[in-house]
């Protein structure tokens, strides 16, 4: 067993059921553990929880990354183009979207996992700020966090994310 099987159980578990019905004993039933197995990995359900919320960050930044290198050193606006076209590929991952979606449900009730993720906003700003401003920087990142948050909704697709996307290049690379 391992680790990050749990934290895939986890991520069923509240899609399913939601976080308020997570339970160590479900996610044990679903990976065919007994209960006190998990503790050889997590100390308890806020660890495991704690888990899933660095392994989303963890798979959102490395796609970030990835984007980031495929753009040329002398793109001015490398970091924001990077936020934008990692930002597109995850929103046409819909299992991606699924594990966004249940690290959401974990970051409503734990304030450990909102300031992980406030500390990720905060880095991806800082990035960006220095390229366009921080009013762009900010207008983007909450266009984007809208189509998660659509996305995780199941109301919004890849061609509306793509076509909004363009536009705010279009918008950021006139300025």
């Amino acid at each position: 067993m391992k680790k990050q099987e749990l934290i895939d159980a986890a991520i069923q578990v509240i899609q399913e059921d939601g976080a308020h019905q997570l339970s160590l004993a479900k996610i044990a039933e679903k990976v065919g553990i007994t209960k006190p197995a998990i503790f050889y990995h997590f100390k308890n359900k806020q660890d495991l929880m704690m888990a899933l919320t660095h392994f989303t960050v963890g798979e959102y930044e490395k796609i970030i990354a990835v984007e980031y290198e495929k753009i040329s050193e002398n793109d001015a606006l490398r970091h924001v183009h990077a936020f934008l076209k990692g930002n597109l590929r995850q929103l046409n991952d819909s299992e991606l979207i699924k594990v966004h979606a249940a690290s959401m449900e974990v970051l409503v009730s734990n304030e450990e996992a909102t300031a992980v993720w406030q500390d990720v906003y905060r880095r991806e700003l800082g990035k960006m700020a220095p390229e366009i401003g921080e009013v762009r920087a900010d207008l983007l990142s909450v266009a984007l966090d809208g189509m998660w948050y659509g996305a995780m909704c199941g109301v919004w697709d890849a061609k509306r994310a793509e076509a909004v996307i363009l536009y705010l290049e279009k918008i950021i690379n006139q300025a």
